[in-house]
């Protein structure tokens, strides 16, 4: 007994304790990443700053979307190549690379803002980049150290990445607008409702936005440098099954005989395309991106009709980034219990509900009520699309195949500008703009509902029941 205390279950607990560190250090790493949801809360002072300051005078908020439409794009585009580094320099040095890239173009956005094409350049497609090489690796990392609570893992890291904006909204507010002034310039009548920052009422705001970014690259630095002393490569005996090797001869069963033998089971990426359950899928992100894309980027500027308290707008942010956080779980819970359909289905009806209703709030609690549960939905769909993914399609190219989902993401936020823009030249109002949401949620509610649920034989029991929700 004392030598199964000293050699097997000593270095266990002595792992499991490890695990959590490397845990804690992919969601530091996360938080900073997540940083993307604080757009909504930054663009204002973006905007102003570029009509007031550089020669783009003429620039509307409907312009800038297109800084979190190309996050959105190269987060996407780098996803899958983050996966091929993995395997080849390893996790760190992947997760390195990409954490520089994201807080580099932040630092160097100080510079770029002068010109709206280099923020784009910058702070829009570059930041992406280093999101998405930096993503999954963090997270499959954590798993590899704690395997028996795959679930509880994906879940945490992933809620990091929601929990972003809750730690940099009241920074950037503070840093930039510490008096709690709010925007009152209106340029042209016909748009009231787009109200920015303007010289010289306002220049001291306005000073501060460019330094904006070498702050926050200053606490991107710091919580990723720690983040990555933090991470560590598990042993390589290390593998599931509660810590023991691969090669353990418990592990020689029946069940992992099956798991090996039915490994073809899986789907290729090249097969997957051929499936209609994908293509259900992908429209399914694709509809949901809609309304995703509207409230990140513009649940701000709505907000500023009535509510005339910066400090409490960027409180609603930090709050919402909290819904948003906590529903990656919630709706993660829901889909194991009740299956993908059941649980987008509901997703996609409650997310519509909520943009029809919002149009008949006049109350800034109110507004923060629904902005609360706005980004609680938001959530959902990065915790039951890879879920069902990994279902469908099996888990042998689960990274791959729900790259290729997430593709959906890219060009919905490439769509989703493009309305915006189309909306504002024929002066759409925000009420009639948010029940076009509602019925972008309203086809993808009735497009889930053709999803035929096939459980691949290759996926294990651990996997049926904890889902990996790989990107965001």
């Amino acid at each position: 007994k004392q030598w199964y205390q000293r050699r097997v279950r000593g270095p266990r607990m002595n792992r499991t304790r490890r695990g959590f560190l490397v845990l804690l250090g992919a969601v530091l790493i996360h938080i900073t990443l997540g940083v993307l949801y604080c757009f909504g809360n930054f663009s204002t002072y973006i905007v102003s700053y570029l009509r007031d300051r550089t020669s783009f005078s003429d620039i509307r908020f409907t312009d800038t979307q297109w800084i979190l439409t190309l996050m959105v794009v190269g987060q996407g585009t780098t996803m899958f190549i983050g996966g091929l580094m993995e395997p080849k320099i390893g996790a760190r040095w992947t997760i390195f690379i990409g954490c520089a890239i994201h807080t580099s173009v932040t630092a160097l956005s100080y510079f770029s803002i002068s010109s709206f094409y280099g923020l784009i350049t910058t702070y829009g497609v570059l930041f992406g980049f280093g999101v998405g090489i930096a993503y999954s690796p963090a997270m499959t990392l954590a798993m590899k150290w704690l395997p028996t609570y795959k679930g509880v893992v994906a879940g945490a890291v992933v809620a990091g990445f929601g929990l972003g904006a809750m730690v940099f909204n009241p920074i950037i507010t503070v840093f930039i607008n510490p008096n709690n002034t709010s925007p009152t310039y209106v340029p042209d009548p016909s748009h009231a409702d787009e109200k920015y920052f303007h010289d010289p009422e306002d220049a001291e705001i306005l000073n501060r936005v460019p330094k904006c970014f070498l702050v926050m690259a200053g606490f991107f630095m710091v919580l990723q440098a720690a983040g990555n002393l933090l991470l560590k490569k598990p042993p390589p005996t290390f593998q599931d099954y509660h810590g023991q090797s691969e090669d353990s001869p418990s592990l020689q069963t029946s069940d992992s005989a099956n798991l090996i033998e039915n490994e073809e089971a899986d789907l290729s990426p090249s097969q997957v395309l051929r499936e209609p359950d994908f293509w259900i899928l992908w429209f399914a992100f694709f509809c949901n991106n809609q309304g995703i894309c509207y409230c990140s980027t513009y649940w701000k500027k709505v907000g500023q009709n009535f509510i005339s308290d910066d400090i409490f707008l960027a409180a609603i942010g930090s709050a919402g980034s909290i819904g948003n956080a906590l529903s990656r779980i919630f709706w993660g819970a829901i889909g194991d219990r009740f299956g993908y359909r059941v649980g987008m289905g509901c997703l996609q009806l409650i997310f519509g509900c909520l943009y029809v209703v919002m149009n008949f709030v006049t109350s800034k609690w109110g507004y923060a009520f629904f902005v609360f549960f706005l980004f609680f939905c938001i959530g959902g769909s990065f915790s039951l699309l890879p879920a069902a993914a990994v279902r469908n399609f099996g888990t042998s190219y689960s990274t791959a195949n729900y790259g290729l989902v997430f593709t959906s993401a890219a060009i919905g936020a490439l769509v989703n500008v493009g309305l915006m823009n189309l909306f504002q030249s024929v002066s759409l109002s925000a009420q009639h703009i948010q029940w076009i949401m509602a019925a972008f949620l309203c086809a993808g509610f009735i497009n889930t509902f053709f999803f035929n649920f096939k459980k691949r034989r290759a996926a294990s029991a651990e996997t049926r029941y904890n889902p990996i929700p790989y990107a965001d």
